[in-house]
């Protein structure tokens, strides 16, 4: 396991370029076996519980929108494509050779790659916030510390939504 998981949580870290993360009790860089005896879990630890439920809770909260998304425009997709290809058919029927349906296909096509965009940003960004809190709560069960958190999601303005998170720690 990377120690510095341990130290991420830890008020005695201390981080620098040129040594990277450091305990600020031993001037040293972390030396432990399963669990530091030095630890200090207090404010840190819990901006970055609160940090990273947070973040995890806001990427499921687009899991909606981003899936109603690629479902939209793949219909507005697929109708283009079909609405360009009967264009084609209609036209061809007619005796016009025309390229205006593949442009208007082609133009179909692009939809459908502008479809799978916030699917994949979705996806991995997800993927990213659940490794984090899998790899949080790793390091909380070597110490036996569990936790309940409570959020609340106000109203999202400009952009900015602001999040009260109600937390609670056990150490068992």
């Amino acid at each position: 396991m990377d120690l510095a998981r341990h130290c991420i949580l830890c008020d005695n870290q201390l981080v620098n370029i040129k040594d990277g993360t450091t305990c600020s009790l031993t001037n040293k860089k972390p030396d432990f076996n399963k669990t530091c005896i030095k630890i200090e879990l207090n404010e840190k630890f819990e901006q970055r519980i609160k940090k990273i439920n947070i973040e995890l809770e806001n990427i499921r909260r687009t899991k909606t929108d981003t899936y109603g998304h690629v479902v939209i425009f793949t219909i507005v997709s697929f109708a283009v494509i079909f609405g360009g290809y009967y264009i084609g058919k209609y036209a061809f029927d007619s005796g016009v050779v025309s390229t205006v349906p593949l442009i208007i296909m082609a133009i179909g096509l692009g939809i459908l790659v502008f479809a799978f965009g916030p699917l994949n940003k979705f996806r991995n960004e997800f993927a990213i916030a659940k490794s984090n809190k899998e790899k949080l709560d790793e390091v909380l069960k070597l110490y036996k510390i569990d936790y309940e958190i409570d959020l609340a999601f106000g109203e999202k303005i400009h952009g900015t939504r602001e999040v009260k998170a109600d937390l609670k720690i056990k150490k068992t």
